[in-house]
């Protein structure tokens, strides 16, 4: 925050002082030419939304010869430079046009690219044709990475079922996915997993992805009352037994809810839900370990 604060009263500032200064005069900086901001980033193209690439992304605004030059740095999405820019002092925004490289994953080698630069300063996109890629877009926020994007990755661990208040609990080992959204909030998806030899046959419970669970900092968790905001939202469920036998998509009940904590190796996702008319409500505990390579 300190790192914003200082951009935007430097842009105040230095635009003032270059309309008054003489050809002769140094040229004036806005951040540290070294350190620069640093920041995280959101990708966009045709084949994702909004994926976290980590926080070691870098933007440098120098003033040089009477221009406004921007350079952005990231270890995955390449080296780009955007000579001659517009800075607007009065909205504290950037636009502008330049060249981004990067090295191609497959082949290795370095490719260059024309690209475009514009929004606020502090949070500008980079729009950059990558051939059969397509229009892809890289959104930089300069500051710390939110307690979303330090949930990003893949949980290896148990989920724990208990159905109703005489069941289980009942083991599964799965790997949930958490992903992180620009807004701060997070996505959670649970796979298909299977329940063998419950007191109500062999349960199969389906894959689900819940969205935009938000940070509750009062109880220092992510939450979301799914259930009466995703109306859409649907389960999979598959009972095989002497008691039971279901077969379909069923919705979540109004008193459908979800939390995300996290531990000292981890997190904990606890999923209370209820499908359809069923009369038992299930609440699935998931352990998961520190995120995985996937």
């Amino acid at each position: 925050m300190k790192a914003i604060k200082f951009l935007a009263l430097a842009l105040v500032a230095l635009l003032g002082m270059t309309a008054c200064s003489s050809d002769d005069d140094e040229p004036k900086l806005i951040i540290d030419p070294v350190e620069g901001l640093s920041g995280y980033i959101f990708v966009s193209s045709p084949f994702f939304t909004n994926s976290y690439y980590g926080d070691a992304a870098k933007l440098t605004i120098q003033n040089e010869k009477d221009q406004w030059n921007a350079y952005f740095q990231d270890p995955q999405w390449g080296n780009g430079t955007f000579e001659n820019v517009t800075i607007d002092g009065a909205s504290h925004t950037i636009s502008g046009t330049g060249t981004i490289s990067m090295t191609d994953i497959h082949s290795g080698n370095a490719n260059t690219y024309d690209a475009t630069i514009s929004g606020d300063v502090t949070n500008p996109v980079i729009t950059v044709q990558l051939g059969k890629m397509g229009v892809t877009t890289i959104s930089f926020f300069a500051g710390e990475a939110p307690k979303a994007c330090q949930l990003n990755g893949n949980y290896a661990g148990t989920n724990s079922v208990k159905v109703g208040d005489t069941y289980g609990p009942y083991d599964a080992d799965v790997t949930c996915k958490v992903t992180p959204n620009p807004d701060g909030t997070i996505n959670v998806t649970i796979p298909e997993h299977k329940l063998m030899d419950t007191a109500i046959g062999n349960l199969t419970l389906g894959k689900v992805t819940i969205e935009g669970l938000y940070f509750d900092e009062v109880n220092n968790r992510f939450y979301k009352e799914y259930g009466k905001l995703d109306k859409e939202l649907n389960m999979h469920f598959k009972a095989e037994g002497d008691k039971m036998n279901l077969d379909g998509d069923y919705p979540f009940s109004d008193n459908s809810e979800i939390e995300v904590k996290t531990t000292e190796t981890g997190i904990q996702i606890i999923n209370r839900y209820q499908l359809g008319k069923m009369p038992f409500p299930i609440v699935a505990t998931f352990e998961g370990t520190i995120p995985s390579a996937k």
